[in-house]
């Protein structure tokens, strides 16, 4: 079993030069001057889980774009969205923390190795809830991948959001998976 921290940092490179360049040979993904995380590490489910969780807060669950990392892959979100209750506004590894205050049924969350995460139905929803014109076209990329991968419809999302009807959002993200639902 391989017990090497899922992040890289000062200590563990001799210097700056070391990092930037097994970010240019594609071994390691750069999260901030000084930090970066093994590409193998991110190649599977666990391995990300094991990525994110050092860099969420305790007693949070991974939400929206960082849920789908997990789920995923791909390139790593600029933010970390998670759900909480706390309020962060200190960066983590140069990246900004996203704090939703939004209920988390147990039925809407899972434990992936050392994190909790939203379920990729609950994962489309909030990225849906967050949309924007602007998002529009990506989000719908990354909804249409976690629907394929892990095998749920529009229909499964709108069941979500019968119980999302006190979120400001709600009601265009069931337009945005009505819209999907007549693209299939």
């Amino acid at each position: 079993m391989d017990t090497s921290p899922p992040l890289l940092g000062d200590a563990d490179l001799p210097g700056p030069i070391c990092l930037n360049r097994l970010h240019s040979l594609g071994v390691v993904c750069k999260l901030d001057n000084d930090n970066a995380y093994s590409y193998h590490d991110s190649r599977t489910l666990y391995g990300r889980a094991s990525i994110i969780s050092t860099l969420m807060p305790s007693r949070s669950v991974a939400c929206a774009g960082t849920a789908a990392w997990v789920w995923l892959g791909g390139m790593f979100p600029n933010t970390i969205d998670i759900i909480s209750k706390a309020h962060y506004r200190t960066a983590r590894y140069g990246r900004k923390v996203s704090v939703f205050n939004r209920q988390a049924p147990d039925e809407h969350v899972t434990d992936v190795g050392p994190i909790t995460v939203t379920t990729p139905t609950r994962t489309a929803c909030d990225l849906a809830m967050n949309c924007t014109p602007e998002t529009q076209s990506p989000v719908t990329e990354i909804v249409c991948m976690l629907m394929r991968e892990f095998r749920f419809r529009p229909d499964d999302c709108l069941q979500v959001m019968q119980e999302a009807t006190h979120i400001r959002n709600a009601p265009r993200a069931r337009q945005f998976f009505r819209t999907i639902d007549g693209k299939q």
